[in-house]
């Protein structure tokens, strides 16, 4: 089986163990298959179950948007959102998805890193644009 193959069958395992509804999976494979280099690290990640980050967007990595969403998640406890707890998948795969966003507009995501933290406040904006 080819690379491209191997990491769409990784990709709908992911979907799966997150418990994502029908239809993520082609929307994230479409995303993240039109950015070679997001490809790249995914494939690494499939291999190696860690993070290649050789692709930096004003210095952000795929892991430091992993990190980031994990500082937010504290914030989704607080909301009551406790399917989260224990759905590393789901947090993957918004880690990657979220690396297309960030490469499509750079400077809205890095002044949401800059800015936004796992606290919660009023006016906080998802983590995650769909």
């Amino acid at each position: 089986m080819d690379k491209d193959m191997r990491a769409y069958e990784y990709a709908k395992k992911l979907c799966e163990e997150a418990c994502e509804e029908e239809g993520t999976l082609e929307v994230f494979w479409q995303r993240i298959s039109a950015y070679p280099e997001i490809m790249k690290e995914f494939e690494y990640y499939m291999d190696h179950r860690d993070f290649l980050c050789d692709l930096k967007v004003g210095g952000i990595t795929v892991a430091d948007i992993l990190v980031w969403q994990i500082d937010r998640f504290k914030a989704a406890l607080d909301e009551g959102k406790f399917a989260l707890k224990y759905n590393g998948a789901h947090m993957v795969l918004g880690a990657f998805y979220t690396m297309a966003d960030v490469c499509d507009e750079p400077e809205k995501y890095l002044n949401r890193f800059r800015s936004e933290t796992g606290s919660d406040y009023e006016g906080k904006s998802a983590c995650v644009d769909k």
